[in-house]
């Protein structure tokens, strides 16, 4: 190994004098050779050239000892680069137009893996030996199948019996709004709720002072400490060291500042807390809806600690009090039964395992809708090649009678295209950071902090060189090997050129591109068509024109009677501006995710809850919701101001909920009887059981959530059930106007709440499939039009080289009297063919795309005759404009000039 080594050096160190020593060896052996022939009988110069035949030529044995040599593969690497390098070089037209849209192509799937990587494979920054960490899921089994939360029993049932795991943390996925008292006012913040072991199963440092640890006392001390995210800690206290032993308020409770934990740790999740506060084991809230992670001991796999897990889930008794219960469960069933949830361990990811298939989903869809813009970059280039290789046909012949095989020539052909497409993937590369800014951007404005990394990380490099070398390779094979197989005697004899003999191949790309380019472009029109029909789709109000601004009066220290007060003042200076028309309040906004509450409505003559309808979606509403929302009012009345705290009290419900309570009768009139489950009051349902005199019956709300199929609503007047937690809702013709009025108002009512941010309600009640429709057509459109440019630019030049190469043929016809017109129309008729041919099979794709879209969430029409004709004729017009400019140039020039070219 060593001398093979040492002469591996040598030859590359020493590469003159080793080349010049093959030379003379060469030539001693010719000498003697012909030494051999002229003692035979023949002449000095038959025998030199017998003993060149003998020995192959040349060159020929050059390459044959260079291959049989130490290092001849980095060498001829090397020189492969270098006149890769010069080719590239010559032709800098060709080489920026092919590495321009190979870096769109691969910087735009990079993108897109990317995020992926991002929200999807990469662990928690900041934690220490993140491969080592998993999340614990339960999922539902059986009747009603589904991802579900775990509770704190669960948690410390896993955290005593498991084995397998070096520890285990909980912490609930949603943050916890707060309010900080400070000596300018109030400042509204974050809390994530963790359990006591988090920061040290996570391995994560403190900054200064010292972080949870198991050992501190759940009541005693650890609900009145807090930590501070670096973050909060630099924007908040300026870095101050000091400030660890100290006492603050959040939401009028003192907390002591333990400690500040490691700069660019933000939590385990995309959201981003300012701060972490242990978990309460006694709270009917924060010990609910946790996620449960670990660490994996040495040597243990994922799937030794799941079959641990598993068995431990299925002996845990049923808790009414976890958030472990399916939608529509009804506590005590068997939808609740410990039997029918199951527990496995994942991989750990920002992104928790209840939303990872949904965001894997989609995130796949974005990956084969980009894949096609690089797939319609390769084939241009693959086209441009074969135009190349055609140029290049005497220059080839040369190399091949010079000794080169076909699979040197193969070899060097494919390193051109290779360096060509490392140069477009490092582009790509950098592209992929401002197309991944700009689908961040396109996310929308969160109700909490979001930290979303994303970083050009050694995966995704490896993936962009990867994709890069493998592009590269299936662009550059069927060039390189149609060019090897270059007839040698009629390349040399007369450049004879045969178009037809090699465009077969290059129509096939150009057919190819146009059909991936139109499938493009008619997804792109599907999904825009359908977001037009969605912000149009009645879900039973109106949003548009409406502005609202939520505020938790709670972080201002208000109680329901004080925030009752509030409210009640804030819209009566509301309805008092000019502009606007009406306004109300709620504890919520209209049409969102719902909020189920535990218990059920009865009918005040029916004794029990069974097959009656359970967990309602209440709303707590102020006179006048339903005429700014513009809900129909089917019977009855609407809430009026002396609906009161002093008066009976009185509800409206919907009218699927009036069915399936008084089915056959009319609801208004009669009575609800509201059940909560022990333990389950909130400040926006009652506590104990109440009874409800209908006043009115309207319009059903649809949801955007797959849960909701049957909705269930039930609305209260908010003076009769005063909540903190309060939205305003203002109709105006002037938006802008309406929110700096709201903004302003609320601001000089109380200096010392918490700021608002007035948007409008057709934004903030954009769910996640909207917010992915979104997405999914600014990227389609996007690479859509991109992909309409990369066909044009195809067509162009197969045209262009199909003209140049009938250039003697164009001549004869004109000389022999053919009108221009009709040379042009066979121009035109030879590349729209090639357009037609590729749109139909486009228009199949986008078809068949568009069946998938309707089965999707997404829910497109799958044949929108709109989309389609406009899609052909686009398509039509963009042909018929890269082949008519290359055949009008051509018959523009005089016969003779034409009969004289090449």
């Amino acid at each position: 190994m060593k001398p093979r080594l040492s002469r591996f050096w040598r030859n590359l160190r020493h590469r003159t004098r080793v080349e010049r020593d093959l030379d003379e060896e060469l030539g001693a052996f010719l000498d003697l050779v012909t030494d051999e022939k002229i003692r035979a009988g023949l002449n000095p110069a038959d025998a030199r050239r017998a003993a060149l035949l003998d020995l192959g030529g040349v060159e020929s044995a050059k390459e044959q000892v260079r291959h049989v040599r130490a290092g001849w593969f980095v060498e001829s690497l090397v020189q492969d680069l270098v006149y890769a390098a010069r080719v590239l070089r010559r032709t800098p037209f060709f080489s920026l137009t092919a590495a321009l849209s190979l870096a769109i192509g691969v910087g735009a799937t990079t993108a897109i893996f990317t995020v992926a990587n991002g929200l999807l494979l990469r662990a928690a920054v900041g934690v220490s030996d993140p491969d080592r960490l998993v999340d614990i899921v339960p999922s539902q089994t059986g009747l009603r199948p589904g991802i579900v939360l775990a509770s704190y029993p669960h948690y410390e049932a896993i955290r005593d019996r498991a084995t397998t795991l070096a520890g285990t943390y909980a912490y609930r996925l949603e943050l916890t709004p707060l309010f900080l008292k400070t000596a300018g006012g109030v400042e509204p913040v974050f809390g994530g709720a963790v359990s006591l072991s988090y920061f040290q199963v996570l391995g994560v440092p403190a900054a200064t002072g010292r972080l949870f640890v198991p050992a501190d006392d759940d009541v005693a001390g650890g609900t009145s400490a807090v930590v501070l995210s670096h973050l909060f800690w630099t924007r908040q206290f300026h870095a101050d060291p000091d400030v660890v032993g100290t006492t603050v308020l959040l939401s009028g409770r003192a907390f002591t500042i333990i400690g500040v934990s490691a700069e660019g740790f933000h939590g385990t999740s995309v959201t981003k807390p300012d701060l972490w506060i242990p978990v309460a084991p006694a709270s009917p809230v924060s010990a609910t809806a946790l996620m449960i992670g670990g660490r994996l001991k040495p040597g243990i796999a994922r799937s030794q600690a799941s079959a641990e897990i598993q068995a431990i889930g299925h002996s845990l008794p049923a808790d009414r009090r976890s958030g472990a219960l399916p939608p529509g469960a009804v506590p005590g069933s068997r939808d609740a039964s410990p039997s029918s949830l199951r527990w496995t361990v994942e991989s750990s990811s920002p992104i928790p395992f209840t939303l990872r298939l949904l965001v894997g989903g989609f995130l796949a869809l974005l990956m084969g809708v980009v894949s096609v813009v690089l797939v319609i970059a390769c084939a241009n280039v693959s086209g441009v090649l074969l135009a190349r290789a055609a140029a290049r046909r005497r220059e080839i012949a040369v190399r091949r009678a010079l000794g080169a095989g076909r699979r040197r020539i193969v070899r060097q052909l494919l390193t051109e295209t290779v360096l060509l497409f490392i140069i477009g993937g490092a582009a790509g590369l950098a592209l992929a950071r401002l197309i991944t800014s700009l689908l961040v951007s396109l996310l929308p404005a969160f109700p909490m902090p979001i930290h979303v990394s994303v970083p050009l990380d050694a995966n995704v490099a490896a993936f962009s060189l990867a994709l890069s070398f493998v592009a590269a390779l299936l662009s550059g094979l069927a060039p390189a090997r149609h060019a090897s197989k270059t007839d040698v005697l009629s390349a040399l004899k007369d450049d004879a050129r045969r178009p037809h003999e090699r465009l077969r191949l290059r129509h096939a790309f150009v057919v190819a591109q146009v059909a991936f380019s139109i499938a493009l472009v008619v997804t792109g029109g599907l999904l825009v068509r359908t977001v037009g029909r969605a912000s149009h789709v009645d879900r039973g109000f109106e949003s548009a024109g409406v502005v609202t601004a939520s505020i938790d009066l709670s972080l201002a220290g208000y109680d329901a009677a004080a925030s009752a007060r509030f409210t009640s003042t804030l819209l009566e200076r509301l309805r008092a501006i000019r502009g606007v028309d009406v306004a109300t309040a709620a504890n919520r906004s209209p049409g969102g995710p719902t909020r189920v509450t535990r218990g059920g409505l009865r009918a005040s003559d029916t004794a029990s809850l069974d097959a009656l309808p359970v967990l309602p979606n209440w709303h707590v509403v102020e006179p006048d919701y339903f005429k700014t929302l513009r809900i129909p009012v089917l019977q009855g009345r609407d809430f009026t101001p002396a609906d009161r705290e002093s008066t009976e009290s009185v509800a409206i419900v919907s009218e699927t909920t009036a069915r399936r309570v008084w089915p056959g009768r009319s609801a208004v009139g009669q009575y609800l009887v509201w059940q909560p489950q022990p333990g389950s009051a909130t400040v926006a349902q009652p506590s104990g059981s109440r009874g409800f005199l209908v006043v009115g019956i309207v319009r059903d709300l649809k949801y955007r959530t797959s849960i909701d199929t049957t909705p269930l609503d039930f609305y209260v007047p908010f003076q009769q059930n005063p909540t903190t937690s309060v939205t305003i809702l203002a109709r105006s013709a002037d938006d802008a106007q309406t929110i700096s009025h709201v903004r302003a108002l609320i601001r000089s009512m109380d200096p010392g709440l918490p700021r608002v941010t007035p948007q409008l309600l057709d934004t903030e009640t954009s769910g996640p499939v909207e917010t992915q429709l979104r997405i999914a057509t600014a990227v389609t459109a996007s690479v859509g039009l991109v992909g309409l440019v990369l066909a044009a630019i195809g067509i162009y030049g197969v045209t262009a080289y199909v003209v140049s190469q009938r250039t003697r043929e164009i001549g004869i016809r004109l000389a022999m009297g053919a009108h221009r017109g009709t040379i042009v129309g066979m121009v035109l008729r030879q590349g729209m063919t090639l357009v037609g041919i590729g749109s139909i099979i486009g228009l199949a794709l986008g078809l068949g795309v568009g069946r998938v879209l309707a089965a999707s969430p997404i829910g497109a029409v799958p044949l929108d005759p709109a989309v389609f004709a406009a899609a052909a004729i686009l398509f039509a017009i963009v042909g018929l404009a890269a082949c008519y400019y290359p055949a009008r140039r051509a018959v523009r020039v005089d016969p003779i000039s034409l009969l004289r070219a090449e």
